[in-house]
């Protein structure tokens, strides 16, 4: 047990709240806010995520996050750093080769390669000119014949469009009605209190819900009440969901600044800008169109 895990737990129990308390408000799993007041980061997903379920127990309980970065600096695992120089094992394990062995090696395969290139491209030239003079001298034989009917073939062609154009009084083709256009929807901001904000989504014919990951995100999707998913997602993944006829949607986004959002394909801005806030928001939206629908 660390110095930081003792002294959160103090302040949660000052606050009286147990570890279900605060899985339900910081929306961390039960099994992690004990691992990080037990010292046991190693059970958690990684030190990004360790230094951000730190943060939002902290917010939680009432803490400034930064100060207790300050004060625990030794007890938070450091983020983690790409490494700068990688040398491939085949590259480590490549001998030198030496002099002529070495060169006649190297080239030998590639000589081999061009000059079999070369007479297939030279038989393929000498097929395709031998081929059109033969072509050529065919034409000039049957031009005539060949005149006579085309000639022919227009003429039936021009006799059976005057008969259908005899045929119909009009040549004007109906129109075909046009689709009734969406109605555009309206998102309006009501209210920010600390990191959840409120929006009203009106003249929503839909309400689609997509993401894109640029980084690793633990996300939250509650519709009027109901969980309908609890997710890490990592770099790459997509999501999307159909919350058409929901009255109330909330969103628990763990790292919003690796979430990019769109709302009925359109792209949302997350009223707190990710990078000056940190990584955690929530959102809520009331759909004012679900009882119309």
């Amino acid at each position: 047990m660390t110095e930081l895990g003792n002294f959160l737990r103090e302040k949660r129990e000052e606050k009286g709240l147990s570890l279900e308390q605060l899985q339900t408000e910081t929306k961390i799993q039960k099994r992690y806010l004990q691992a990080i007041e037990d010292g046991r980061y190693d059970i958690l997903p990684g030190s990004f995520y360790a230094r951000a379920f730190i943060k939002n127990y902290s917010e939680t309980v009432g803490l400034d996050f930064e100060e207790v970065f300050s004060q625990f600096e030794n007890d938070i695992p450091k983020a983690e750093k790409e490494p700068t120089e990688f040398v491939p094992r085949s590259e480590r394990n490549k001998q030198p080769l030496d002099g002529k062995d070495s060169v006649i090696t190297v080239w030998l395969p590639k000589v081999l390669i061009i000059a079999v290139i070369l007479a297939l491209l030279i038989s393929v030239w000498a097929y395709l000119a031998n081929r059109g003079n033969d072509g050529a001298d065919s034409k000039d034989a049957n031009k005539p014949a060949s005149v006579e009917l085309d000639k022919s073939k227009n003429a039936a062609n021009t006799d059976k469009k005057k008969d259908s154009i005899a045929e119909k009084p009009g040549n004007d083709t109906p129109k075909k009605p046009e689709e009734p256009k969406k109605k555009e929807f309206a998102l309006t901001k009501q209210a920010t209190q600390g990191i959840t904000t409120t929006y009203e989504l009106s003249k929503a014919e839909d309400f689609k819900i997509a993401f894109k990951m640029d980084g690793p995100v633990y996300m939250d999707v509650k519709a009027d009440n109901k969980i309908m998913a609890s997710k890490m997602f990592k770099k790459g993944d997509t999501a999307s969901y159909d919350l058409s006829g929901k009255k109330e949607v909330e969103l628990n986004i763990g790292a919003a600044n690796f979430a990019k959002m769109t709302i009925n394909g359109k792209p949302f801005s997350y009223p707190i800008p990710p990078v000056k806030s940190g990584i955690h928001q929530r959102i809520v939206i009331k759909n004012t169109a679900s009882g119309k629908q």
